[in-house]
């Protein structure tokens, strides 16, 4: 069946502005319903979107199937005039919900047996980045919004978005109907635009939650000092950047909603966990005094033991049962059904997280707001935490979001201080997202110039994006980011010298996000280069190079890094995220040489006490011998299918190269269940930083030509065309 779009071009807009002299187009994707309840208002957004340099066309959705919008999107990106550089998506736009591509993710790993709702990955990724080629499925029984697509193999394996790409969808479960805070909302936006045309981003502030980043205070000085690298003229007189952490005051929610009603803050980011209608702010009361102690654990008594009475289980047992547990009086497992206690434990919970109802009772203010959390972009959902700040009465109207799980080891704030030069938050978005990242509101929105030279960041990434000879010159920017994307761009363009150009980068650069940058470029070439700036970043002055340095020097496996790996166990345990990272990485590396290197280093090092090294020895052997016993059990035809296909999951996370023989020699073996081959084939394409990458491309494409069976032929071309950057 052949889909239709109807297309409007806004001429009488573009008529109207053609002193602007635009170069480049924007598409407003929009329902037929949607369009006709706010047709006056999506007008006037497409006028603010011209008056500041982009050609609007508009493609009302009559005929509701993705594969048309899709179509339309990639026409107009190809038009030689006024070509899109990307898109909004307004109203009821059917949602891709995608299938077989987790490895695009930054931690989304579901069984997809799962119910499809729950195991599919909401995702733009299917308009914005042309490259990706995907199978239909079907369409949602229940939810006809839902269209579920699977990544085909021989689509390319890696995110590399044509144009950037947002939605505005009002909550279906606001304080006004969907149309109506649609309209409100696009009026929110034309007013802003129009009347702070000048306003610079020069009130900014950091929110953490507990829990995130193991709550490494290494870690939340690291990103103090980056985003003054990003923002110099931020940290300045007259400048106003605020810090809160969780435990800076319990509870600290009140200080939060305080900072997001802020009339004059521009940037809020948040660091937390959360769910599609809650941020999560607090835990219990820390405190090391007994009474706070002996507090916090009525309250996890009282939650545990009435919470099992209301799952059916019996009243006196389960008060027995924790009592014996840990060993407390009864009486305090009682409490749980006291009607005083009760409302007090009810009043504290509700003050440890943030909820929608919450956010859609006050008037967020900050203009931008990040949340670096799980779901809080759930877009298909009737509510979403990005949402109820932007359907609202006040000053937001565009966010960062996720509508999967995301990693806490990440870099959230990549080129953001790029957004200081006037960089379209689309175009940001662009160039930081995964698979489940979502801009949420209008993309095109920008805050002013706050540089003195005459670098315009969105012609440079439209028209010159191609130029490797402009971004060249580009590295000569006194400015962090610029240099971060004159490397990105660089290396996008395939430029020939980019790997020695990396190197020097990190090791000749005084700045920290510069050489994140360039260790983050090299992973993806994965050369000899890498592994000698690996050893290098995993002593660099900036805890989240560190951080990364040590999750690739793990999925690297190369034993050349081994002395690198003793040297901070030894060195740098001060971190709480680095030493996660480290101990992550013992299934991955040769432990015994790993041990043998450690004992080499620590002898002649003066100790003052040697207990955490011989706890690390522990650690280290007993993760030796639960490595080697399990390894066995996947090639054991007597285990069942289902405990050997657990088992290989692990290498998802955990690629030991030296064990990719095992997986290869499985997946040779055409007389295995079918099923638990096509998790190998699968497994194997999570080795791209693997040191023995090369090897394990030219063993799968030995296995292609006798491979019988379509499924597991299928999942070794998507790993082979993983593996090769494809």
């Amino acid at each position: 069946m052949r889909y239709r779009l109807l297309i409007i071009l806004l001429a009488a807009f573009t008529l109207a502005l053609q002193a602007k002299n635009t170069s480049n187009g924007f598409a407003i994707v929009i329902d037929s319903a949607s369009y006709r309840q706010a047709e006056n208002e999506v007008k006037r957004y497409a006028e603010s979107i011209e008056a500041d340099g982009l050609k609007t066309y508009l493609i009302i959705d009559r005929w509701f199937h993705p594969d048309s919008i899709k179509q339309e999107l990639k026409r107009l990106y190809h038009v030689k005039k006024n070509p899109i550089e990307g898109a909004v998506l307004i109203g009821d736009i059917p949602i891709v919900m995608v299938r077989d591509a987790q490895h695009l993710t930054s931690a989304f790993k579901m069984n997809q047996k799962r119910d499809w709702q729950q195991s599919s990955i909401a995702s733009d990724r299917f308009y914005d980045d042309f490259d990706l080629s995907f199978d239909f499925l079907r369409q949602d029984s229940l939810k006809p919004l839902f269209f579920y697509y699977s990544l085909r193999p021989d689509s390319k394996q890696t995110i590399r978005s044509d144009i950037y790409t947002a939605r505005i969808k009002p909550l279906e479960k606001g304080k006004k109907d969907k149309y109506a805070q649609l309209r409100d909302y696009l009026t929110k936006v034309v007013d802003i635009k129009t009347n702070e045309k000048n306003n610079l981003i020069d009130n900014l502030s950091v929110a953490r939650g507990y829990g995130y980043n193991s709550e490494s205070k290494v870690a939340w000085s690291g990103e103090q000092l980056a985003l003054k690298e990003q923002f110099p003229t931020l940290f300045n007189p007259g400048s106003y950047v605020k810090f809160m952490d969780f435990d800076s005051y319990w509870p600290i929610k009140p200080y939060w909603m305080n900072e997001i009603l802020r009339p004059d803050l521009d940037i809020m980011l948040f660091h937390h966990h959360g769910s599609n209608d809650r941020q999560y702010v607090n835990g219990y009361k820390s405190g090391s005094d007994v009474n706070t102690s002996i507090e916090n654990i009525k309250i996890y008594l009282r939650s545990k033991v009435s919470s099992a009475v209301k799952r059916g289980k019996d009243k006196e047992e389960t008060i027995s049962y924790y009592a014996n547990l840990l060993d407390v009086p009864r009486a305090w497992c009682e409490e749980a059904f006291d009607p005083v206690l009760m409302e007090k434990d009810s009043v504290m919970n509700a003050s440890l997280e943030i909820t929608v109802d919450e956010i859609i009772a006050i008037s967020p203010n900050a203009r931008f707001v990040m949340f670096d959390a799980c779901y809080n972009g759930s877009f298909y959902e009737d509510e979403y935490i990005a949402g109820a700040y932007l359907f609202n009465d006040g000053k937001t109207v565009v966010t960062q979001a996720n509508t999967v799980n995301t990693i806490q080891d990440k870099w959230p704030d990549e080129f953001l201080g790029l957004l200081d030069h006037g960089l379209r938050i689309g175009q940001w978005g662009k160039y930081t997202h995964f698979l489940e990242t979502h801009i949420l509101g209008d993309p095109t929105f920008r805050f002013a110039k706050n540089a003195t030279d005459d670098f315009d960041i969105n012609d440079a990434l439209t028209t010159h994006r191609n130029d490797n000879r402009f971004w060249r010159k580009a590295l000569a920017s006194p400015y962090v980011d610029i240099q971060a994307m004159a490397l990105q761009m660089l290396y996008e363009n395939n430029d020939p010298g980019i790997s020695d150009l990396l190197k020097k980068s990190y090791f000749e650069s005084p700045d920290m996000i510069v050489r994140l940058q360039s260790l983050m470029l090299l992973s993806r070439l994965n050369n000899d280069t890498f592994v000698e700036v690996l050893a290098a970043a995993s002593t660099d002055s900036y805890e989240l190079t560190k951080r990364y340095a040590f999750d690739f020097i793990g999925k690297n496996g190369s034993e050349d890094l081994l002395p690198a790996v003793a040297h901070a166990i030894l060195n740098d345990n001060t971190s709480k995220r680095v030493n996660f990272k480290i101990s992550s990485a013992y299934r991955m590396l040769n432990l015994d040489k790993l041990e043998t290197e450690l004992l080499n280093q620590s002898e002649d090092l003066p100790l003052y006490a040697r207990e955490m090294l011989d706890n690390t020895l522990k650690s280290i052997r007993s993760a030796n011998q639960s490595k080697k016993s399990d390894i066995l059990s996947i090639s054991d035809k007597s285990i069942s299918a289902s405990k050997r296909t657990s088992e290989i999951s692990r290498f998802r996370n955990h690629p030991a190269s030296d064990e990719a023989d095992i997986l290869l020699s499985v997946l040779a073996d055409r007389t295995d269940d079918p099923e638990l081959r096509t998790a190998v084939a699968e497994a194997l394409g999570w080795y791209n930083y693997s040191y023995r990458k090369g090897y394990i491309i030219e063993q799968l494409q030995q296995l292609v030509s006798a491979e019988p069976n379509e499924t597991v032929l299928s999942e070794i071309k998507k790993s082979m065309n993983r593996l090769s950057g494809q």
